[in-house]
């Protein structure tokens, strides 16, 4: 099995106080979140990680009343490789604040493919970033940075990335995300992506539509249409809390 350092140091931090009085103990979460959903197509920054079709994603993080945070979630994939890699495992940690009205969030990011046989570099990435956003009434604004190393082969980038989201009503509400990868080194490519839609929920369930992509051609997206413009729809049923 393999070990992530940043990981195990966020659940040590996370049950330090359990540990500190054996006499009273305590859970290290706060609160627990756990949802399932089923995807129309898996777009991550704008690329279809599903071959453009349906797939599953579950999600489930713990996090604390002083904002430290750890989670991940596990998503069916297809890269029309061989042997097949089935599965994404996103594992992810950080802490979020509030500085001058605006709220902080500090994350390191793992994307891990567990299964993954197929020959040639691994697949994975980390990613620390670091996020800010504030609300003005019904719009909230936000910009992550973040630091792409080079684990998968393809080399190292920036990632730029801005958003905007407008509560329509208190249960459907608009948003979209626009954003840039600058390389640093590799055989990666500058390269933009985007994506816009809208969010109703009712009860436990939300529905997500939007209509994303990047603007790669399809030389520089392993010769396929994942970096395409296309639709996206999800179903999430909250489950915890």
């Amino acid at each position: 099995m393999r070990t992530y350092p940043f990981l195990a140091a966020l659940l040590a931090l996370g049950a330090a106080p359990a540990l500190a009085d054996p006499a009273t103990p305590k859970s290290p979460c706060d609160g627990v979140y756990l949802s399932a959903a089923a995807l129309s197509d898996y777009r991550f920054d704008g690329l279809s990680e599903s071959n453009r079709s349906p797939t599953w994603q579950v999600t489930g993080y713990c996090y604390r009343n002083d904002g430290y945070f750890v989670g991940t979630t596990l998503t069916g994939v297809n890269f029309e490789d061989t042997p097949r890699t089935p599965l994404e495992a996103d594992w992810y940690g950080g802490r979020q604040f509030q500085w001058d009205g605006a709220k902080v969030t500090l994350e390191a990011f793992y994307a891990w493919f567990p299964v993954k046989r197929a020959p040639g570099p691994s697949y994975d990435i980390f990613e620390p970033q670091a996020e800010v956003s504030r609300s003005f009434k019904r719009l909230t604004l936000g910009a992550l940075a973040g630091w792409e190393t080079d684990i998968s082969g393809g080399g190292q980038e920036w990632h730029m990335k801005a958003s905007a989201a407008y509560a329509l009503t208190s249960w459907l509400s608009v948003n979209g995300h626009a954003g840039r990868f600058f390389a640093a080194s590799g055989g990666d490519h500058d390269h933009d992506h985007w994506d816009i839609g809208a969010i109703a929920k009712w009860r436990r369930l939300s529905l997500d539509a939007r209509y994303g992509g990047t603007d790669l051609p399809f030389a520089e997206c392993y010769y396929t249409r994942w970096c395409e413009p296309g639709a996206s729809a999800s179903v999430t049923w909250r489950i915890l809390p």
